[in-house]
C-alpha cells in the first residue's frame, strides 16, 4: 500500500484504484506543504514564463504571489474553459437529460448514416477518443460560422476510443448535443452552465470570447482571476460540495476523473496523474506534446508528474495557466504564465511536493478495498 496524506491505492488485477480515506478534510491543522518548497516552486516559476501563484490548502490561503509585470488582473485561461463543460456534462446526466453513454447519434441524427459517427458516445466527445478530426483550423479559423454546428460536420477520421486526439471538436460537437437537448427549455449551453455552476459557486467572468454567431466558446474562452478560479476547484475537491449543498453527487463527478486505455492521463476534460505509480509511467510534457507535427495520438503510458500525488488532477490551459487539484489534500494551486517553452509541470510539481507530507513512495501492494469512489482515477492494466 502507497500513502500519500490521506490518499491510498491498491492494486488488484493490474488496475489502479484510488481511495480517498476522508472525503471531508479539516479545515485546520499542519500544512503538508513546506512554506520552503512553496517558494521554491514560486522561484522556478518566475524564472520559467511564470508570472502568479496562488496556493489554498484545506480552504486556507498559504501563498499569493504575483511577479514578472502581472498584477493579478483576470487572464484568458484557455483550455481550462474545457474543464467546466465536464463537470456540466455528469450534472447533465444528473438532471436526465442525457447519458454519458448514449450514442451522440441519437441526438445528432445526421450522424446516423455515417459508419463511424454513428457509433460515437457522448463520453468519447469529452475525453477525445471519439474519432473525430482536432477541428483546430476550422473552430479557431476566421470565419463567420457557427463554430458549434460546424463540429458535428467534421470527419471521423479513426474509430471512436481507438485514439486520442486533443482538439475543440470534441467539446464542440458536444456542446451541439446539449444545445439540441436544452431547446425545450429555451436555454441555451452557456445559460445552463451559469445556473448549474459558475452562479452557484460565485464565479465571475471578466469575459467569454465568442464565435461570430454568439455562441461562447467552450473549448478555450474564459477570462477570469485566479481567485475566481479556486472557487472550481474547491468544489471539485469537495465531491460536489458548495455552501454547504452538493451541486452534484460524488460519484457522478468522479467520472470527469476516469482516463481511458489510450490516455489513462485524460478525463472528461481534465488531466490526470493517476499512472504515475506504475512502472511503465511516462512524463508527458502537455503543451510541448501538443504541439508536435504530427500530434501523438497513444498517450497510454503518459501520466503527468512522478514527484506528484497519484490523485492531481488538473484544469490544464495554454501558456502555462493551471488549476493543480488534490482531493487527498484538500490543495487547490492556480499557476498563470507568459508565452514561452520553458515552464514543465513535471519539474514544477517536483519541487512543490519534495517536502509534502509522508512523501515516501515504496510500491504498492495488492489489498482487497471498497474505495469511496469506486474506480476513481482508474489505470489501464500494467504492461506484462
Amino acid at each position: 500500500m502507497r500513502e500519500w496524506g490521506m490518499l491510498r491505492y491498491f492494486v488488484k488485477g493490474g488496475i489502479i484504484t484510488i481511495a480517498l480515506a476522508f472525503l471531508n478534510l479539516p479545515t485546520t491543522g499542519l500544512a503538508q506543504l513546506s512554506s520552503s518548497s512553496i517558494e521554491a516552486a514560486q522561484k522556478y516559476s518566475a524564472s520559467h514564463n511564470g508570472i502568479g501563484l496562488i496556493v489554498q490548502e484545506r480552504g486556507q490561503l498559504r501563498y499569493e504571489n504575483y511577479y514578472n509585470g502581472y498584477s493579478g488582473a483576470p487572464l484568458h485561461i484557455y483550455s481550462g474553459t474545457k474543464s467546466f463543460f465536464g463537470v456540466l456534462a455528469v450534472m447533465a446526466e444528473e438532471d436526465g437529460l442525457l447519458k454519458l453513454d448514449d450514442k451522440a447519434s441519437d441526438t445528432l441524427t445526421e450522424w446516423r448514416s455515417d459508419p463511424r459517427k454513428s457509433e460515437i458516445r457522448i463520453r468519447e466527445l469529452l475525453n477525445f477518443t471519439s474519432g473525430l478530426e482536432a477541428g483546430v483550423e476550422e473552430i479557431y479559423g476566421r470565419s463567420s460560422a457557427d463554430k458549434i454546428a460546424l463540429a458535428v460536420k467534421l470527419d471521423a477520421t479513426r474509430e471512436p476510443g481507438a485514439s486520442f486526439v486533443y482538439g475543440p471538436g470534441h467539446i464542440n460537437a458536444f456542446c451541439e448535443v446539449l444545445r439540441r437537448k436544452l431547446k425545450p427549455k429555451r436555454m441555451s449551453y452557456e445559460q445552463y452552465l451559469k445556473k448549474k455552476l459558475l452562479g452557484p459557486l460565485g464565479i465571475k467572468m471578466e469575459r467569454w470570447r465568442e464565435d461570430p454567431a454568439g455562441n461562447a466558446i467552450p473549448s478555450a474562452g474564459m477570462y477570469m482571476t485566479g481567485k475566481e478560479w479556486i472557487k472550481f476547484g474547491e468544489f471539485v475537491n469537495a465531491g460536489g460540495v458548495a455552501h454547504g449543498r452538493h451541486l452534484v453527487k460524488a460519484d457522478h463527478l468522479a467520472e470527469c476523473f476516469r482516463g481511458t486505455a489510450i490516455n489513462p492521463a485524460f478525463g472528461l476534460c481534465f488531466w490526470l496523474n493517476g499512472y504515475a505509480p506504475q512502472s511503465n509511467s511516462r512524463e508527458v510534457d502537455v503543451e510541448e506534446d501538443l504541439e508536435l507535427d504530427p500530434m501523438p495520438e497513444n498517450w497510454s503510458d503518459a501520466c503527468l508528474a512522478k514527484g506528484a500525488p497519484a490523485d492531481l488532477v488538473v484544469s490544464l490551459g495554454s501558456t502555462f495557466q493551471r488549476l493543480y487539484l488534490v482531493p487527498s489534500m484538500g490543495l487547490v494551486v492556480v499557476h498563470h504564465g507568459k508565452p514561452g517553452h520553458e515552464f514543465r509541470d513535471f519539474d514544477f510539481l517536483r519541487i512543490l511536493f519534495a517536502d509534502a507530507a509522508a512523501a515516501s513512495t515504496p510500491e504498492p501492494q495488492k489489498r482487497k478495498v471498497k474505495p469511496l469512489f469506486p474506480g476513481l482515477f482508474k489505470g489501464r492494466k500494467q504492461a506484462q
